[in-house]
């Protein structure tokens, strides 16, 4: 059966790093790893061995640890391909997704009883990435609109980092009654980020704004507004917010 083990890197960036691995074989996969001897001493601790690492994109903080683990196991990282067979049962997608950056993918993991997206920075917890290194809004909207048609609702998100609290305290503003909204900010300020649970595109979709478009067009400030023009306003507010 594939394991999913997250890391936490505390640094100023909040990054998550990933490793997938079948407890009956023992192979592994990382993906974006940013501190290479957290992912080492994991690998070596639970007798693991790296297959190969796999990128959302290349801005640094999401290679930062390749170079070191590519070194040290031996594994290659793995390029674009259609599906990776993990085990059987479990095969990994690859699915482009330009946006934050126009080289971006996600990862998506199949098996018979769930799925789980590994999305880098295309979307986060409440929010989706920012277009100021290397992107376009308007294709980060396309994506998010195209990823949106076709992932099911109990799809479980693996961002590539927390930045859970300030996304909700962005998202309170544009739906100050929004109940669930204040319960995942409340549960968000009283939790180690270690413990953070993981959310589901359906869950997403009640605490995203940028998921909740057409939501947002029935309030004053954006009736006027297309679905496009209300995601290129929010992504123009978040940026400086």
């Amino acid at each position: 059966m594939i394991q999913i083990k997250r890391f936490f890197a505390y640094n100023q960036l909040r990054n998550f790093s990933y490793l997938l691995y079948d407890d009956q074989t023992g192979n592994s996969w990382a993906i974006d790893p940013y501190e290479a001897d957290t992912f080492k001493d994991y690998i070596k601790k639970m007798n693991l061995n790296l297959v190969g690492i796999l990128n959302t994109h290349q801005h640094f903080d999401h290679i930062r640890g390749n170079e070191s683990l590519i070194e040290y196991f031996g594994a290659e990282v793995l390029k674009k391909d259609d599906v990776i067979e993990l085990s059987p049962g479990n095969s990994l997608e690859f699915i482009d997704s330009p946006g934050h950056t126009m080289d971006h993918q996600v990862f998506l993991l199949n098996n018979l009883e769930k799925k789980y997206l590994f999305s880098g920075d295309t979307f986060f917890n409440s929010g989706v990435g920012n277009c100021k290194n290397g992107g376009d809004v308007e294709t980060l909207y396309l994506t998010t609109q195209r990823l949106l048609s076709f992932l099911a609702d109990d799809t479980l998100m693996y961002p590539g980092h927390d930045y859970s609290e300030n996304n909700l305290k962005f998202a309170e503003q544009f739906e100050p009654e929004n109940k669930e909204i204040k319960e995942a900010l409340y549960i968000v300020n009283h939790q180690d980020v270690e413990d953070r649970r993981v959310r589901t595109i359906g869950e997403e979709k009640k605490l995203n704004p940028f998921f909740a478009l057409d939501r947002l067009r029935l309030r004053s400030q954006f009736s006027n507004m297309t679905e496009k023009e209300i995601f290129f306003e929010l992504r123009r507010q978040r940026d400086s917010w």
